[in-house]
């Protein structure tokens, strides 16, 4: 098993990914890796004999979540980038899709979760919140997207909430967010659907925990059986914890 830490490019970005690689059915990019949900779905990506690239802002939680995926005999990449930076996130997102088999299934999982309200939020935390919970999700799509549509191929899932449907005022900017995100990736699909990529949102509507219907094993399990489906595919998946 190989963990890689991938370079910082050197250089402009803001383009359109002018050098597009090529890409890897085989190859899953999750942003916002965490010890939770997103190593669930980067163990079950990783057993099912996908390559795995992880995306968070923390080098040593990197590092431990590769070394957890040791027992899959999986490659494991990491690239440090912080998601309420659109403009790091875009930097290594260039670069990543400028290679030879760079990933094509997408899995954005990142989030700014911590309870909050509108009557006492900054505007630079509404800011960094909308940075992590929907730019990043564009971003990535919008650097993705040139080399999938040039292989003609590509999965595209965010992960969605019920907060989407159903906002609490304690939790606010992820519930604005949810919402958000869920539009964005409907218009993604639309977008990018002629050419062959897949968008979709996976709406997990409970708390994720372990040991309950909302267990992360289950949802990453969920995951697994859309991205591996063919037809019919809709611009909304939900979990319900059925």
């Amino acid at each position: 098993m190989r963990h890689a830490p991938m370079g910082r490019p050197e250089g402009s970005y803001g383009q359109e990914n002018a050098r597009a690689g090529s890409i890897d059915r085989g190859h899953l990019l999750l942003v916002g890796a965490g010890p939770g949900l997103g190593l669930a779905i980067a163990h079950r990506f990783a057993a099912g004999g996908y390559r795995v690239t992880l995306v968070a802002r923390d080098t040593d939680r990197l590092a431990e979540l590769a070394r957890r995926l040791d027992d899959t005999g999986a490659e494991v990449n990491t690239v440090e980038a912080d998601a309420s930076s659109p403009e790091d996130l875009r930097v290594r997102m260039t670069e990543l899709y400028g290679d030879e088999g760079a990933p094509g299934v997408v899995i954005y999982n990142a989030v700014l979760g911590a309870p909050d309200q509108l009557l006492s939020s900054t505007v630079t935390h509404l800011q960094e919140a909308y940075a992590v919970d929907v730019i990043g999700a564009i971003v990535v799509a919008q650097e993705a997207a040139p080399a999938m549509r040039a292989a003609g191929f590509g999965t595209i899932i965010v992960t969605g909430g019920g907060f989407a449907d159903h906002p609490i005022p304690a939790l606010a900017t992820v519930s604005l967010g949810k919402a958000a995100l869920r539009s964005a990736a409907t218009m993604l699909g639309a977008d990018l659907g002629p050419d062959g990529i897949r968008v979709a949102t996976l709406t997990i509507a409970g708390q994720i925990m372990a040991g309950t219907a909302f267990d992360p094993v289950r949802i990453a399990e969920r995951y697994w059986q859309i991205i591996q489906m063919n037809d019919p595919w809709q611009a909304e998946f939900r979990f319900t914890g059925e």
